[in-house]
């Protein structure tokens, strides 16, 4: 049968077994083709969580900080008393140290809001704060320090430091949001 001669000398020819072997090798390939796909698309979904999980503990970070200093302003300027904790300005020396030490704070934690949003879409919490904080730095910048300690409150400052009381305590949304962040991938 292998050795012979005639009608039946395909199945003993060397170019059958040469094409027997090629498609072995093009199925191994094939396979090692398929699980070093799998390995790089694991790889690539694990660095997409860490980088999700850096900025989502960077801007945790970012809101700790302003919490922090909100806190700190509001005890310079005699309101520590009140709860929850309001932020404002009765003077033009608190007002200016407002418009000096948090627009920074803010704009660091707007841009990790805003870095995580490229990544993927917010959770319910971190979409809250995004969206109170757009803008807030300037609006505080833009306020006349002579406003604060008029007898009438002026309806605009009454608004910023409004939202800037809002995020007193901004870092544990930021925290659920982690939190949501990680257990996506649970």
């Amino acid at each position: 049968m292998f050795g012979d001669t005639g009608s039946n000398t395909w199945l003993g020819s060397a170019t059958f077994w040469i094409a027997v072997s090629t498609v072995a090798a093009a199925i191994f390939v094939a396979i090692q083709a398929w699980y070093a796909r799998v390995q790089v698309v694991d790889a690539s979904s694990a660095r997409m969580l860490e980088q999700q999980l850096d900025i989502c503990f960077d801007t945790f970070d970012a809101a700790s900080r302003l919490d922090t200093e909100l806190r700190q302003l509001a005890r310079e300027g005699r309101h520590a008393d009140v709860w929850p904790p309001m932020v404002m300005a009765d003077s033009r020396d608190e007002m200016v140290r407002f418009q000096t030490r948090v627009p920074p704070l803010l704009a660091h934690l707007e841009n990790g809001l805003m870095k995580a949003s490229v990544l993927g879409p917010l959770d319910r919490h971190r979409a809250f704060l995004a969206q109170q904080i757009a803008g807030l730095g300037e609006r505080l910048l833009t306020l006349n320090p002579n406003l604060a300690g008029q007898a009438e409150t002026d309806a605009q400052v009454k608004e910023i430091f409004a939202a800037l009381s809002d995020f007193v305590g901004a870092q544990y949304l930021v925290n659920e949001g982690c939190k949501t962040v990680a257990q996506r991938t649970s």
